[in-house]
């Protein structure tokens, strides 16, 4: 079943894909760390949207997330379940109050999410937290992967802009202004 939105259909759809790290005991020994929200690691950082039109409204649509290991030794491995957060560039606010957990592989989940920012030149930017025990599966695997993808569409409709920037627009989702 999908969650409909109401979009226009000169909406611009922006593919993301983020590859994130942790090699093992660094820097925490016998984990594969990807960071804390307290000391993200810069590897973990990266720019998803390089460029942010603050005449137009986001709405993150579909999220896929995965690692370099097999899902199973993947959740028997996590100590601190991996989390990625969206954050502004020019202000570093969460863009979502609560992170996305990943708990388990996701491929192409509805994650209706509508955004804008009314600062020019701002970013998205993307951030993965959390660990990973090293287990029989994983040893003498030096790095683990973690990839993060998603579609995210780019609308330039003013009537639809008008309505979301008004959170009057119908239909599942949250809504977060930056401006």
């Amino acid at each position: 079943m999908s969650i409909i939105e109401r979009m226009s259909v000169k909406a611009l759809p922006i593919e993301t894909q983020n590859r994130f790290q942790a090699a093992f005991n660094a820097p925490t020994l016998g984990q594969y760390d990807f960071g804390t929200p307290a000391a993200p690691l810069a590897v973990n950082t990266q720019v998803s949207i390089p460029v942010l039109n603050p005449n137009y409204v986001y709405m993150i649509d579909r999220v896929s997330f995965s690692a370099s290991i097999a899902e199973g030794v993947y959740l028997r491995s996590v100590t601190v379940t991996p989390e990625m957060r969206l954050y502004f560039a020019n202000t570093s606010y969460a863009l979502y109050a609560r992170g996305m957990p990943g708990v388990n592989y996701k491929d192409n989940l509805e994650w209706r999410y509508w955004f804008w920012t009314g600062k020019k030149n701002d970013r998205l930017i993307v951030r993965l937290t959390g660990s990973l025990l090293q287990v029989a599966e994983t040893v003498g695997v030096p790095i683990v992967y973690a990839n993060l993808s998603m579609v995210i569409y780019e609308e330039n409709n003013l009537t639809i802009i008008k309505r979301i920037k008004e959170n009057t627009c119908p239909g599942a989702g949250e809504f977060y202004k930056n401006g």
